[in-house]
Formats: structure tokens, sequence, C-alpha cells
């Protein structure tokens, strides 16, 4: 993902993303792992995380971290600190947006092959230039 947009979304939710950290204590210190048309569903998953997410860290009285955002094997992969089902079921329905939306520009795309990455006509020619 490009900078611009990583930063926006660090901007957004400091206490989530730390592109600084160590890359030991956490794997975001190499960035967003994936194209910039996974940008927009990252982005709803956090805004509809964030009440969830306030209520956890009550409850627990730790706080919450995404430690990694990648693709892997053409799916959206959004690990973080700790969770609970009302996250995990979040994270898995925008796991599941990104199976149909192109990871390079974000219009509706579908997976090349068992493991390929998620890809709109268009990027899917390109692929194979």
């Amino acid at each position: 993902m490009r900078k611009e947009l990583e930063d926006k979304l660090a901007r957004r939710w400091p206490a989530w993303f730390d592109l600084d950290a160590d890359s030991i204590a956490s794997a975001m210190a190499r960035g967003f792992e994936c194209g910039d048309g996974w940008f927009n569903i990252i982005w709803r998953l956090c805004s509809d995380l964030e009440p969830l997410v306030a209520e956890l860290e009550r409850e627990t009285g730790v706080r919450f971290s995404v430690v990694q955002v990648k693709q892997k094997f053409g799916t959206l992969r959004f690990y973080v600190s700790h969770h609970s089902d009302a996250i995990d079921e979040r994270i898995e329905a925008a796991a599941l947006d990104a199976l149909r939306t192109c990871e390079v520009c974000g219009r509706p795309g579908w997976q090349r092959g068992t493991y390929g990455p998620v890809v709109c006509e268009e990027h899917a020619d390109q692929e194979n230039e």
C-alpha cells in the first residue's frame, strides 16, 4: 500500500497502528502489506471496530493494537493483539469483502486460481503482460 494511504490510517487510529514499531515487536513496522485497492475495506473495518475495541479495552484493561495487515494466498489478513467474537466477525466480513475487490484498484474483482491475487479484469490482463 502506498505510504500516503498507510499514513492516513495510522493518523486516524494512532494507538492501533504503530508503523514505527520495532520489527520484532510488530509486523506493522513493514507497513500494510497489501495493495491500495483494499484501503477502503480496511478503513471501513477500522471504523466498525472502534466501538468494539473501546468495549474490549474497558473490559480487559489491555490496549488493542493491530499487529499485521497483509495479503496472503489472495485474502486479506488483519491480525490484532487481542479480540472478541464480535471483532473476529468484523475481520472475517472484511476478508470476504476483499475476496470480491481488486487489490490493485478497488473495483470488483475475483481471485485468480486457488491462491492467486484478487484482481479485476484490467489488472488480470496486466498480470499476464
